[in-house]
């Protein structure tokens, strides 16, 4: 309206006749400039379309109905029967008149099974020459069995308590028999014990050998690294827990006395004969400890008490002999000399050992024969030979 009036103004302002006025007075009108709108009011028409728009939707959405899931179609169910028995009456099912219309009217859905629209769809089973016909199918529908009739004009109520509550059964130009409801039993799942079987756990326990041999392995990589005190307390932790344990006895022995503790190889050489007078080789290392410490009757009683089970040994015998011969024993020397060149004749030692106990008991041409039989063989060293060769030339 403004604009309007602003253009009013200017033509009264531009002076127009008065005539022409006056006779153009009654006829003159106000027409409005053709111009563009402003892009503001397109703006809110757009604005307004868009909330019409979005509340049409949302009134769209409301308004229609929910989808309603279909009911899954029932899966047939496999009954396994005898055909061959005739069915009983069972007093969970009663046939009784039909009720009034009211009740008649009431929906079938609410009875009936999905997959059975109308009881009287459904077709009477097949019958076989000789076998009763079937009349009644089992259903289970929310955990109750519902017993279905071939006849179209009756009704089938589940028997649980809702069906008893609100449904008859209508029979309809039907037998007096009664219908046995068949159940459907889940099948039997086998037995499953609460507390499961012990399983057999079979811990061997190792013996004292057993660790005293893992102990003797032990000691055995401890010398190889140069560990000798650790190796030795090895050793000892075996033979406590087996003292029969030989090789870890000899070890031990060869150890102490490299370490110059002899009193202590002393010490466990007699332990290890006593347990067992049948080691041989360590009444030969007690002895000899013996002798170097001066003590030769000693060392002749060890050698005899083993010497029962060193009749095979002939290094043994010859080393009795040599110690019988220190003592003088010569007697006994040459006995001992001649049992262990039966079993190594080519001992050039022990030859000059039995022809020296030989010249001592006056026996020269039996000597002569040994320190010639001791120049004639080998391992002799060049003192020892010199030695037999004097001999050899005094007789």
């Amino acid at each position: 309206m403004s604009l309007i009036n602003q253009m009013l103004q200017d033509l009264d302002a531009r002076g127009t006749p008065a005539a022409l006025g006056g006779v153009l007075h009654g006829q003159v009108r106000a027409v409005p400039q053709r111009g563009g709108v402003h892009p503001a009011w397109w703006l809110a028409l757009l604005l307004a379309c868009a909330l019409c728009a979005g509340g049409l939707w949302v009134w769209i959405g409301r308004a229609a109905p929910a989808a309603v899931p279909q009911p899954r179609a029932a899966l047939p169910l496999k009954i396994d029967m005898d055909l061959s028995t005739e069915l009983r009456p069972s007093p969970l099912f009663e046939s009784i008149p039909a009720a009034p219309a009211s009740h008649q009217a009431a929906p079938a859905a609410a009875i009936v099974e999905p997959a059975v629209a109308n009881a009287g769809a459904v077709a009477p089973l097949p019958t076989t020459p000789g076998i009763p016909p079937l009349a009644a199918v089992a259903s289970v529908k929310g955990g109750q069995p519902v017993a279905v009739s071939p006849t179209a004009g009756e009704r089938i109520v589940p028997t649980g308590p809702a069906g008893t509550a609100a449904a008859t059964v209508a029979t309809k130009d039907t037998a007096p028999a009664r219908l046995a409801p068949l159940v459907v039993a889940p099948p039997a799942m086998p037995a499953v014990s609460a507390t499961p079987a012990p399983l057999a756990k079979q811990v061997r326990e190792l013996t004292p050998q057993q660790f005293a041999e893992n102990d003797y392995r032990k000691a055995s990589s401890l010398i190889q690294q140069g560990r000798t005190a650790e190796a030795i307390a090895a050793l000892e932790q075996a033979l406590r827990l087996d003292a029969r344990h030989v090789a870890a006895r000899q070890t031990l022995t060869a150890l102490l006395i490299d370490s110059r503790r002899q009193d202590e190889a002393v010490r466990s050489l007699r332990e290890g004969l006593q347990l067992d007078p049948a080691q041989t080789g360590l009444a030969m290392i007690l002895a000899r400890l013996q002798l170097e410490r001066g003590e030769l009757k000693p060392a002749l009683q060890t050698l005899q008490r083993s010497l029962p089970h060193a009749a095979d040994r002939a290094d043994y015998l010859a080393f009795l002999a040599a110690l019988l011969q220190r003592d003088g024993r010569h007697r006994e020397a040459i006995e001992q000399y001649a049992l262990a060149l039966r079993k190594a004749p080519g001992n050039a030692v022990w030859w000059m050992g039995q022809g020296i106990s030989l010249q001592a008991e006056n026996r020269i041409p039996e000597a002569i024969d040994a320190y010639t039989r001791a120049k004639a063989g080998d391992g002799l060293s060049a003192e020892l030979r010199a030695f037999v060769e004097e001999k050899l030339n005094s007789l």
